[in-house]
């Protein structure tokens, strides 16, 4: 579907792309895939092991813009029209607080999130839908006024798309196009209490899907001389239908206006953003995408430094006509894409105090984290502590990440949103010594979901602190707090 080539071939210098990959990578950012295209061409793909290039990543919010363009598509085929009325789709779910507003929202209102509720809704295991969920809010404003971010409102459109084709809306797009330009069969979406596929956040594909469907976009729904979703509607999808700064903010990324789904991030372009750093930045001036997968949800500066990395430092050394070729670069471009690893804690392998506190069990005095005791075998590399009444191991390499299994004795459920269930998640934990006394691991989570478990304990003569904090929507619940412990005596 893509054909691999050298940077140079297509006006951009390995040396370039090199460095902007390196400077993201000294940042310390958890990033797990990188592509770079322009046009119909691969120029530069780096998966940080454990991922791959068939990874199902999950895509977070960027599954708000597959949503869209499903609605597109369906506009196209003349199932719906952007001016029918959302709760008309809903009837069932019609109480006391559906009002004129609610009669008067429609689909264009909520694919340029300017619905009449400005309100959160908070539904994580509290209701049997989350449409039901999102009828227990009263209307804070006009339907197509004013922008607010309603994330299980964008959902409702998927759960329409749902009910009028019979079919999830990532496989009635699957079926209808994504298919027959090289999306992957494997791909599927998460599901929520009420059965609908979790259009918000819950689509499940790689790294090239993503390439694929951004590119589908850039190409305003054509593809090989076939035009699959209507133009107009494609164009309207990437231009500003409303402005997102409500707050007179500095102009940066995130508030340059928002389209149908999907964000306006730069005059030339437009990009897909996910939580965590799922993004496809599409420069439609170039024709270059940039695709890239992360877990960055512990640093909420990240996506500002990415983006003006990308466009202020490297964008702008794009040329439009081929460069000379430079084996050596690529060659060094190919090594260190082919030897990326997942982020793991920096620090020291050892410690002057590693083997006084080695097999040490120290019993916590109370503390909100509901920690009875903590001991590290400094051996065998686990960490081994009493949470909630409940005996846990975290295994862990120092100086590098172990592929392992871990949870606080239940996980969010696989391939459901808002059920828990017994298990584990697949996580890369990884430790080191940040000072001579103290001891840091970072568990990152590698799963469905993403997110990530932090401990540092930090020894003084007989007595150690223990501080847990967590990252990651519904990963790890109730894991953030100190403790203090002293050496159990004997």
């Amino acid at each position: 579907m893509f054909e691999k080539i050298t940077p140079e071939s297509v006006g951009v210098s390995s040396e370039k792309v090199l460095d902007f990959i390196k400077t993201l990578d000294d940042e310390r950012f958890h990033n797990h895939s990188i592509i770079m295209a322009k046009g119909d061409k691969i120029f530069a793909e780096c998966y940080y092991k454990p991922f791959n290039e068939n990874f199902l990543h999950r895509m977070y919010s960027v599954s708000k813009s597959f949503v869209a363009i499903a609605v597109g598509m369906a506009m196209t085929e003349g199932i719906l029209s952007l001016d029918d009325v959302i709760v008309d789709y809903f009837p069932e779910f019609r109480n006391e607080n559906v009002d004129e507003f609610h009669e008067e929202c429609t689909i264009r209102d909520m694919l340029s999130m300017q619905s009449n509720i400005a309100d959160h809704v908070i539904w994580w295991g509290k209701y049997k839908s989350r449409v039901e969920a999102y009828y227990t809010k009263k209307t804070n404003k006009i339907p197509g006024t004013l922008y607010f971010y309603d994330s299980v409102g964008s959902f409702l459109l998927g759960c329409i798309i749902e009910k009028l084709t019979g079919k999830p809306f990532l496989e009635y797009l699957k079926e209808k196009v994504l298919l027959e330009i090289g999306f992957s069969k494997e791909s599927y979406t998460l599901t929520e209490p009420g059965g609908f596929t979790v259009g918000d956040s819950g689509v499940m594909c790689t790294a090239r899907d993503l390439l694929i469907f951004a590119r589908f976009i850039m190409k305003k729904g054509e593809w090989n001389g076939k035009q699959y979703v209507d133009r107009t509607f494609m164009e309207e999808a990437i231009r500003i239908q409303t402005t997102n700064d409500l707050a007179g903010m500095a102009k940066y990324y995130g508030n340059q206006g928002y389209g149908y789904l999907i964000w306006k991030t730069h005059p030339d372009g437009f990009s897909l953003v996910g939580m965590g750093d799922q993004l496809a930045i599409c420069d439609m001036k170039n024709d270059v995408c940039f695709v890239i997968t992360s877990d960055n949800q512990t640093d909420k500066s990240a996506r500002r430094v990415l983006f003006h990395e990308y466009y202020k430092h490297f964008l702008p050394t794009v040329q439009s006509a081929p460069l000379p070729e430079n084996p050596q670069a690529v060659k060094k471009l190919e090594d260190y894409t082919a030897s990326a690893v997942l982020i793991c804690q920096c620090g020291e392998k050892t410690s002057p105090v590693a083997d006084k506190v080695n097999g040490v069990k120290y019993v916590t005095k109370e503390n909100p984290l509901n920690i009875t005791y903590f001991k590290l075998d400094l051996d065998k590399n686990v960490l081994e502590f009493e949470k909630d009444g409940k005996e846990l191991k975290l295994e862990f390499s120092v100086g590098e990440n172990k592929i392992t299994k871990f949870s606080l004795g239940d996980r969010a459920a696989a391939h459901k949103m808002g059920f828990r269930e017994e298990g584990r998640y697949n996580c890369a934990t990884s430790a080191a010594w940040v000072e001579d006394k103290q001891l840091t691991i970072m568990c990152q989570v590698v799963d469905t979901y993403f997110g990530g478990l932090y401990i540092s304990i930090s020894f003084k003569d007989e007595r150690a602190s223990f501080v847990m904090h967590s990252s990651g929507q519904y990963v790890f619940d109730n894991a953030d707090g100190y403790a203090i412990g002293k050496k159990e005596m004997f």
